[in-house]
């Protein structure tokens, strides 16, 4: 794209996020979703059948090196707007974008960093990976704590309170929206209650730190669950259908 092209689609992109998420100037999205300092930046958008954009998600790629070890880490944001919720599109595009990277580099360490704004996100990832930081009842490693703060300040979002370092000052703010079936049934009340317990300031632009290893394990495990979650699903539905 040249540069006029460029800022256009920014401005699309804002106009959509702008309906989901405040707090965020267009400068600052700009540089966090479509110019970040990343080896690599991939955009899918989505668009209803008149063309209209109704989502969006980024995937990045980052380079950094932690006790000698050359590590890879990948980065996302997201938004979709409510009506077209509920189909997973977002997460198959981050889930697949992560394999594909693990494929590339099979000997390197490869991790997900976030600092997740709503209980949605992290409910996502505890559902999904069975390994996740932080997470209620799990006992990480002292060098699993370290590499979260020193990517936490890589990235540079401050500390809300020192006494907690895995709380961030992101500033994206989730506007009201209708709960998902998802975050009501009884297996989430146990993730909701840690996010919302850990990070009660995410309503004003908090963001939780979280890791995920991208390990063949790991992200195949996610991939089977989303899998069959979807099957059993379209097993539910058929019956209404015939």
């Amino acid at each position: 794209m040249h540069r006029q092209e460029r800022l256009r689609f920014a401005r699309e992109l804002y106009a959509v996020h702008s309906q989901i998420f405040s707090g965020v100037s267009f400068e600052r999205f700009v540089s966090h979703v479509l110019e970040p300092t990343a080896e690599c930046t991939k955009i899918q958008v989505y668009r209803d059948f008149a063309g209209k954009l109704v989502g969006y998600c980024a995937f990045h790629r980052f380079a950094r090196e932690f006790d000698g070890r050359r590590t890879i880490v990948l980065r996302a944001e997201a938004g979709l707007l409510p009506k077209y919720r509920g189909k997973a599109i977002a997460h198959w595009f981050g889930m697949l974008g992560a394999l594909k990277e693990k494929l590339r580099h099979p000997f390197l360490h490869v991790i997900y960093f976030g600092t997740l704004v709503h209980p949605s996100s992290y409910r996502f990832f505890c559902k999904y990976f069975p390994d996740v930081f932080p997470r209620h009842g799990a006992e990480a490693l002292p060098t699993t704590f370290r590499t979260a703060i020193e990517l936490a300040e890589s990235f540079g979002d401050p500390t809300v309170d020192p006494r907690d370092p895995l709380i961030r000052e992101v500033g994206w703010i989730t506007k009201n929206t209708l709960e998902h079936p998802a975050l009501i049934s009884d297996d989430a009340l146990y993730d909701i209650h840690y996010f919302e317990t850990r990070n009660p300031g995410y309503s004003k632009g908090h963001g939780l730190v979280v890791m995920v290893p991208v390990t063949f394990s790991n992200v195949g495990q996610a991939i089977i669950t989303r899998v069959t979650e979807a099957i059993l699903g379209w097993i539910r539905r058929r019956p209404a259908r015939l």
